[in-house]
């Protein structure tokens, strides 16, 4: 069972939830009038020194909620990004990765992957008392009796 926001979010202080908020906003360059913060000031910010913003992003829990919070936040875009892609295909010349990204979101195309493997059925097959005798010589190889 896939784990929800609030139930990762409440392994964290309110100040880590924020945090988190914070690195997302400033991913989408939200903070600061369109360009990305340094983790120093993001840690200024926030109200923690930079070495404490290090060591919190090392805690798989807040990974966890800073990576639920971004992924919320892209699907919040998902009808622009559906209109810029149907821009794409509708141009004069459409954009062939456009269209094959469409069909690829449709499940109507995947990258298909062939792999061949040569049958050796051909080869004699030894008996088992054959591997058996096959592994007591090598056994006696590794134990330096030969």
């Amino acid at each position: 069972m896939a784990k929800r926001r609030s139930d990762i979010g409440r392994s964290l202080t309110d100040q880590q939830r924020r945090a988190a908020q914070d690195l997302v906003a400033n991913e989408f360059c939200e903070l600061s009038s369109g360009k990305k913060l340094t983790k120093d000031e993001l840690a200024e910010r926030i109200g923690i020194s930079r070495s404490t913003l290090y060591e919190w992003l090392k805690i798989p829990e807040f990974n966890e909620y800073h990576r639920m919070i971004s992924r919320d936040r892209l699907h919040a875009h998902g009808s622009e990004v559906d209109a810029a892609l149907i821009k794409l295909i509708r141009m004069p010349e459409p954009r062939i990765k456009a269209i094959e990204l469409w069909y690829k979101l449709q499940r109507e195309l995947a990258d298909v992957h062939v792999i061949e493997h040569e049958n050796e059925s051909n080869l004699p097959r030894k008996s088992d008392a054959e591997i058996a005798a096959d592994i007591h010589k090598l056994a006696e190889m590794v134990n330096g009796e030969e």
